[in-house]
């Protein structure tokens, strides 16, 4: 709309002529003068809302002014922001008119748009236009303030509506049924099949009937119209059956074999033995038992299927699962000896080569501490062994759920016995200080001493010796 209301001013203008030789483009006019633009956008969202029709005054009344405004603009005029303005409050009154209109009338506008729903203004054009004149004046009327001269014919001209409404709707529905009907009448078929064209007729007025009832229920209509057609398609069948006989001038003994000829052809894909010298019911009776078992077996072999189908699908659900539960199981351990593999390089990292060496053992971790000073002959921890104790307690406590083996070992000087004391002694005292600086539950540790059993290097040596005065700390996990 914004190209033709643009184009639309600026003939104008040129026909006219502009007292001043002033002239502005379409972008200057719209950015000098922001109130002509949120005119142009009203005015727009007005017709598309279609609101000429709840309110045509205002809607006249704020097209001129856009109009001349525009002409302004174009001379650029001061007085452009002052009559687009005019066009804007006469669009906003237009809304507000709407509205009222739209809840003063609303029984008026459902049965209209349940009247568009039904396409009746292309299926009924000229009574749903009779209509929609009738209700431009009354809402005109309303827009002007006689309220009650626009009030006054409200409920027939809902009623109206309501009634374009179901014509459109039997016209849309039923049309396709009312046609079969009026054919068979051309063909003769209420004479050639009059008990069928009867039962046509019922219900295609039933389907009518329906409708008027209640409009809403199409569904029902919809199964009324179809059958009708249905038995006019029976009844042509017939027809056409009939005329095949006299053209054939069969005799009554010849259409009852044509009969029995056409029910073999029709069941020979499940039996060829049906039972033609017996009474005809008892031919329909064989019939109907073996369309009945077939149809039975037919049921199981699909209630199979089915049961196969069910039995492939679980089999491939449950294949899918274990692909998943596998791959997630590889991405657990995965992770887990990441992670395994992260906390014991932190562990290795706490520790320099004088304090301490760490090894794995599989899943459990062994701190060879061989920085503890202790005096000679002594297990009391020295001071300068808090830092190595504190970095133990550390390594410790990034293994929450694991057991705790505290050895001592000692080098070769001295007797057996006395090494043998002093290492347990020593693992000892490393293990109480773990439980109570460390705060590491006491059931969690076991300590125990070896003296100079397990040498891990040479006691020819000092620094042998010194490697073999040792306290190690395994993490059992």
């Amino acid at each position: 709309m914004k190209k033709t209301l643009i184009a639309s001013a600026l003939t104008l203008v040129l026909i006219t002529g502009c007292a001043s030789n002033v002239t502005l483009s379409e972008n200057e006019m719209m950015k000098k003068f922001p109130t002509l633009n949120q005119a142009e956008q009203l005015l727009e969202k007005a017709d598309q809302e279609n609101l000429a029709f709840y309110a045509p005054e205002q809607i006249k009344a704020a097209q001129r002014a856009f109009d001349d405004a525009l002409k302004q603009a174009k001379s650029d005029k001061d007085s452009t922001d002052i009559t687009a303005k005019e066009t804007v409050d006469r669009v906003n009154a237009a809304i507000a008119q709407s509205n009222k209109a739209k809840y003063t009338f609303e029984e008026a506008f459902d049965a209209r748009q349940k009247a568009l729903s039904a396409n009746a203004d292309k299926l009924v054009p000229e009574r749903f236009n009779d209509a929609e004149k009738q209700f431009k004046k009354m809402l005109a009327w309303f827009e002007l303030g006689e309220d009650e001269r626009a009030k006054r014919d409200i409920n027939e001209l809902k009623n109206q509506y309501l009634a374009i409404e179901l014509t459109a709707l039997k016209a849309n529905m039923l049309s396709v049924a009312k046609n079969t009907i009026n054919t068979a009448v051309k063909q003769d078929l209420d004479d050639v099949a009059p008990i069928l064209f009867a039962q046509a007729q019922d219900e295609y007025q039933l389907a009518l009937n329906t409708l008027e009832a209640d409009r809403s229920n199409t569904q029902k209509a919809n199964v009324h119209s179809n059958r009708a057609i249905w038995l006019i398609q029976r009844a042509q069948g017939i027809a056409e059956m009939n005329k095949y006989f006299k053209d054939a001038n069969f005799t009554e003994e010849q259409k009852l074999i044509w009969y029995q000829e056409q029910l073999e052809y029709a069941l020979s894909p499940i039996t060829t033995n049906l039972p033609f010298n017996e009474l005809n019911k008892e031919v329909v009776a064989f019939a109907h038992k073996t369309l009945t078992q077939t149809s039975q077996r037919t049921d199981n072999l699909s209630s199979e299927l089915i049961s196969l189908e069910a039995r492939e699908s679980r089999l491939a659900r449950d294949k899918d699962e274990a692909i998943l539960s596998a791959k997630m199981a590889l991405e657990k351990e995965q992770k887990e000896k990441r992670e395994d593999n992260a906390r014991f390089a932190g562990v290795q990292s706490l520790f320099n080569e004088e304090e301490a060496a760490v090894y794995r053992q599989l899943d459990n971790v062994l701190i060879r501490a061989q920085g503890f000073s202790f005096k000679p002959g002594s297990s009391e921890i020295e001071s300068s062994n808090f830092t190595l104790l504190n970095k133990i307690n550390d390594a410790i406590s990034r293994f929450p759920n694991s057991k705790i083996l505290v050895s001592g070992h000692t080098d070769s000087t001295g007797s057996a016995e006395l090494n043998l004391a002093l290492s347990k002694n020593r693992a000892r005292t490393v293990a109480d200080f773990m439980s109570q600086v460390g705060n590491i539950d006491v059931n969690r540790i076991q300590s125990n001493g070896f003296g100079k059993e397990k040498p891990v290097a040479s006691n020819e040596t000092v620094e042998g010796r010194a490697q073999n005065r040792r306290v190690e700390i395994l993490i059992i996990n």
